[in-house]
């Protein structure tokens, strides 16, 4: 299944997939431990910011995404 081969391409790859949370999820999760949510970006959002031009040439799991927590409360 493509679960199975998604673990196993990681497992490879040496990045064994150990957390995941529904993105609507995240802020209640980070504030039960202190945390404020401050960004929560897409594959193609962090690609785009983080590999610039060279993102459109890459491929990877849409599904993925990158939190940024600040610890405390977000400053209102």
């Amino acid at each position: 299944t493509g679960t199975k081969n998604l673990f196993a391409s990681l497992e490879k790859a040496g990045e064994r997939l150990t957390f995941g949370i529904d993105p609507s999820h995240a802020p209640q999760y980070l504030a039960e431990r202190g945390l404020s949510l401050e960004q929560d970006l897409g594959a193609a959002e962090y690609r785009a910011r983080y590999f610039g031009a060279e993102a459109r040439r890459m491929r990877g799991h849409e599904f993925y995404r990158v939190a940024l927590a600040r610890v405390g409360r977000h400053a209102a």
